[in-house]
C-alpha cells in the first residue's frame, strides 16, 4: 500500500518524497503547478515547508563580526544534520566543511600577520580535482550534493569573503556565467527530449557512481550535454568509458551538434564549423579525449538538430 509519500506520477513514481526533495528544480516546478497543489495537498505542504539549508545553517547570536557572524562559517557538523544523508553525501559534506574550514583559517592567518587586506585571499584552485582524487568520488556527485541541499559552491564562498573586504572577486562571476549557460541548454535539451520521449525520458541518471544528464530508459541510451567541444574533460572521457557496453552514448552540444559515438556521425546546422574543427584536430598540441575520438567521424548537415528526435 502506497504511504501518503509515496509518489505516483511524474519521473519520481514509484519513489518517495524524499528523491523528489533533493531535485530542487522539479521541486520549484511542482510548486507552481495547480493540479499538484490541489490534487496532492500533503505533497504540496511538505515541498513547501522544505528547506534544506535549515539543517545546516546553526542559529547564533550576532556579534557584529563577520568571522563570527557569516552564516557559512556557523555550519553544522556531520553529526549534527538531522537528515538522513548517505556515505557519499557525509563525505562531501565533510569535504565542503574542510574547505570552508581553510578558507576562514586564511582570514585569521592573515589577520594575526597584519596584512594589508585580511579577506585578500586566493581562491582554492583544483578543489574538485583533489576532491575526486582524495575521496575516491567523481565531482558531479559534489555539485549534486550542493544542488540538492541549496549549499552555495565554493567560488560563491571566496566571493562573499572578498566583498567583506571591499574586492570583486571574477572568478565567482565568471563560474555564475559558465553555470547559467550549463542550466540554460540542459533545459533546452531537456525540453526535446521530453517532448520525444516523455516518460521514457530519466534525468540526473547514476551509474557507476557517475551522473549522467539524461537517459532514453527504452533504448538505453545515454545523453550528455555539453557546452562545446573544448568542454570534454578527464572526468567525461572515464564516464565514457563506464557507459560503453551497457549504454549507447550521444552528446549534445551546445544547440547546433549532435555527436552519435554508435555511428560515428556529427549531426549540425554548423557543418562549416565542424568540418574544420575536424581538420585541425592533427595539428593541435593538446587534443581532448572527444577530439581523438572523433577525428575520422562523419559530419551530416541538416536543418535543426531537434528535428532528429522528432516524433
Amino acid at each position: 500500500m502506497l504511504t501518503t509519500e509515496s509518489i505516483t506520477f511524474g519521473k519520481y513514481k514509484g519513489f518517495t518524497l524524499e528523491h523528489v526533495f533533493k531535485d530542487r528544480d522539479y521541486c520549484k516546478w511542482l510548486l507552481g503547478q495547480d493540479w499538484f497543489e490541489n490534487s496532492y495537498e500533503y505533497l504540496y505542504n511538505r515541498l513547501k515547508e522544505y528547506n534544506p539549508k535549515d539543517y545546516f545553517l546553526k542559529g547564533f547570536d550576532s556579534t557584529g563580526e563577520f568571522l563570527n557572524d557569516y552564516e557559512y562559517f556557523n555550519l553544522n557538523r556531520p553529526e549534527e544534520v538531522s537528515l538522513p544523508l548517505t556515505e557519499g553525501e557525509k563525505i562531501c559534506y565533510s569535504y565542503y566543511l574542510g574547505m570552508i574550514d581553510d578558507l576562514r583559517n586564511k582570514i585569521y592567518d592573515r589577520l594575526e600577520n597584519e596584512e594589508e587586506n585580511a579577506y585578500d585571499i586566493k581562491a582554492p584552485t583544483n578543489w574538485l580535482k583533489h576532491f575526486e582524487k582524495t575521496c575516491g568520488i567523481p565531482r558531479g556527485e559534489f555539485k549534486i550534493f550542493l544542488s540538492a541541499y541549496e549549499l552555495p559552491n565554493i567560488p560563491y564562498i571566496v566571493e562573499r569573503i572578498k566583498e567583506e573586504g571591499g574586492l570583486e572577486y571574477k572568478g565567482a562571476k565568471s563560474f555564475l556565467i559558465a553555470k547559467e549557460r550549463s542550466e540554460e541548454q540542459e533545459k533546452w535539451w531537456e525540453g526535446v527530449l521530453k517532448d520525444r520521449y516523455g516518460e521514457e525520458l530519466g534525468a540526473q541518471f547514476k551509474y557507476q557512481n557517475c551522473i549522467f544528464d539524461f537517459l532514453n530508459i527504452s533504448t538505453n541510451t545515454i545523453f550528455e550535454c555539453k557546452l562545446g567541444l573544448k568542454d570534454f574533460c578527464d572526468e567525461q572521457y572515464r564516464k565514457y568509458k563506464l557507459s560503453l557496453g551497457e549504454y549507447r552514448i550521444i552528446y549534445l552540444i551546445g544547440r547546433d551538434g549532435v555527436i552519435n559515438m554508435e555511428k560515428k556521425e556529427i549531426y549540425t546546422t554548423n557543418k562549416g564549423y565542424y568540418d574544420e574543427y575536424l581538420v585541425q584536430i592533427p595539428l593541435m598540441k593538446e587534443p581532448s579525449y572527444l577530439d581523438k575520438l572523433i577525428e575520422e567521424f562523419s559530419v551530416v548537415e541538416v536543418e535543426d538538430v531537434s528535428g532528429l528526435f522528432g516524433k
